[in-house]
């Protein structure tokens, strides 16, 4: 599963300069492993493309689905039928990796509700985090990037039983990652 989430709540600063962002995830829903990256921007293409890469390759594999909500940044949203609704981008995305592109029906924000949860865990996380850190300050990007890893790591590290269970049952990645 694949979908950003905005940090709207959470105020963080670089220099004490407030930043405006919001983070991708990617999660596996058996074992419940994430990949979190701080987007900049917003939904686009690039981002979800260097988002899925980068959790495909920390992974080790690809699943055989990869099942989003009605990200513009996959979808025209124009079409019900979501393979002919697909941008040409992300079907050849997928296709690189051998994944089926799905996504839940339109309106039904339920449907997606093994990552829409988890976003708002990973945010708690990083809200409780901060309280214990101190401060919601950092010395720059590089540095909140390090600490959002370190987190998602931490709790990756729970769920490591069952990550190598699904982790079989990825398909060989490429050797190199396509274009984003």
């Amino acid at each position: 599963l694949s979908d950003f989430t905005h940090m709207t709540n959470i105020n963080i600063t670089i220099n004490f300069k407030p930043i405006k962002h919001m983070l991708y995830q990617f999660r596996l829903v058996y074992s419940k492993y994430s990949y979190v990256k701080v987007i900049y921007s917003g939904e686009s293409f690039q981002a979800l493309a260097e988002g899925l890469q980068e959790a495909l390759y920390e992974i080790g594999g690809s699943p055989k689905e990869h099942r989003t909500d009605s990200l513009s940044a996959a979808y025209k949203n124009d079409n019900d039928i979501s393979d002919e609704d697909l941008t040409e981008n992300y079907k050849s995305l997928c296709s690189y990796y051998n994944m089926k592109p799905t996504r839940n029906n339109k309106g039904v924000s339920h449907e997606n509700g093994s990552i829409e949860s988890s976003n708002g865990h990973i945010k708690n996380r990083l809200n409780q985090e901060l309280i214990l850190r101190g401060s919601s300050n950092f010395n720059s990007r590089e540095e909140y990037e390090q600490w959002v890893h370190a987190i998602v790591k931490s709790h990756n590290q729970r769920n490591s039983k069952n990550f190598k269970v699904e982790q079989q049952a990825l398909q060989e990645l490429p050797i190199r990652k396509t274009t984003d």
